[in-house]
């Protein structure tokens, strides 16, 4: 632990929030070029590292965000008992933490495996901005020979399986500006939003069992804007809906689920859509964890790059140190003991 906890502290000492990722993006590869047992390549500010491939060896892949959400600490990072707080502590520089120390930790002949490590950017932003699809996209051949993917998004070092499709629709109601105060002579695009806000807030979420897990469906608003004086009637209000549906659920079914909610009248655009993720389905690499391990098994209540993997065709699990109920939080934290674990886990499975 007296490596990570100064390691994981100098991650989160270094903002890196959606879109402002170089500085992080170099600290890593300063720290990790001078390993000889690994080629790296480069895509931007994202990294994608491997040792020599034998093709006698199955290969693993690990998977990190460089990005965060926005700060919401109300102090630098720092240490009060077992917990250090900054942000991105537990989504995900908990992870990247881990990573770095496995990969510091790989010697010649230590290893019955092929490793891929991916550090990337702007995970947290929009589906089509993230920085894994290009790196996908260049290098899909040589990934797709991963046979088991890590995920190290916060998990409570439990196994999370698949993961939530998300979309984004912007819906705008449309009515006409006028001065406060005479309202009759415009019409109030705020008020026409209510039936919907209504119905929205009325939602319960929707439990799905799909492979043998429990998804929730959910549907929220989450923004809104009207961009108009505080003298004047808005002539437009546009809210943000979101929408995280369960695997098994098509792009098209979930929208099609959105217009029949929202109804007739406003504008619909769908401004961000990324795919769900299936659950996970006979795995001789994820079988030889488990039988190492025994860890408790869940579904992912979110989306992950999980989903994007499984449109490349690569299997994989959600699996790291953070907490799941510190991502995007004020004040976020990470259980040092649980960092601990979490290195644990990974290298009792890949170094003899």
């Amino acid at each position: 632990m007296k490596e990570m906890v100064p390691l994981l502290i100098n991650l989160v000492k270094t903002p890196s929030e959606t879109g402002r990722e170089q500085t992080l993006s170099k600290m890593i590869f300063h720290r990790l070029e001078t390993l000889a047992h690994f080629e790296c390549q480069f895509m931007g500010l994202s990294q994608v590292y491997q040792t020599k491939r034998n093709p006698n060896k199955p290969t693993l892949g690990f998977f990190g965000h460089l990005d965060t959400v926005k700060n919401q600490q109300d102090k630098e990072p720092y240490i009060e008992g077992d917990r250090l707080y900054g942000c991105g502590a537990s989504d995900m520089k908990g992870g990247l933490a881990v990573m770095i120390r496995l990969m510091e930790s790989f010697k010649e002949g230590n290893c019955d495996y092929n490793l891929v490590f991916v550090y990337y950017d702007r995970e947290e932003g929009a589906y089509l901005d993230n920085g894994l699809e290009p790196v996908m996209a260049k290098w899909a051949d040589e990934l797709r020979q991963i046979d088991l993917a890590f995920a190290l998004e916060p998990t409570d070092n439990k196994v999370q399986m698949g993961c939530m499709g998300g979309i984004h629709v912007l819906v705008h109601f449309l009515g006409k500006s006028a001065h406060s105060a005479r309202p009759w002579q415009g019409e109030n695009a705020l008020h026409k939003a209510w039936p919907v806000l209504k119905r929205l807030s009325e939602l319960e979420r929707q439990e799905v069992d799909f492979g043998g897990l429990k998804f929730y469906e959910v549907i929220n608003a989450t923004q809104a804007s009207a961009m108009n004086p505080r003298n004047s009637i808005p002539g437009k209000f546009s809210l943000n809906i979101n929408y995280r549906f369960a695997p098994g659920k098509s792009m098209e079914e979930a929208k099609e689920e959105l217009r029949a909610l929202i109804g007739e009248g406003p504008e619909l655009d769908f401004v961000d859509q990324a795919p769900s993720a299936p659950v996970l389905d006979k795995n001789p690499m994820f079988d030889r964890f488990q039988a190492l391990h025994h860890l408790e098994v869940e579904s992912k209540q979110a989306w992950t790059d999980i989903a994007r993997l499984a449109h490349y065709g690569i299997s994989g699990i959600n699996l790291g140190p953070g907490r799941t109920d510190q991502a995007h939080q004020k004040n976020e934290w990470i259980s040092l003991t649980d960092l601990e674990k979490g290195l644990k886990l990974y290298k009792q499975f890949l170094f003899k």
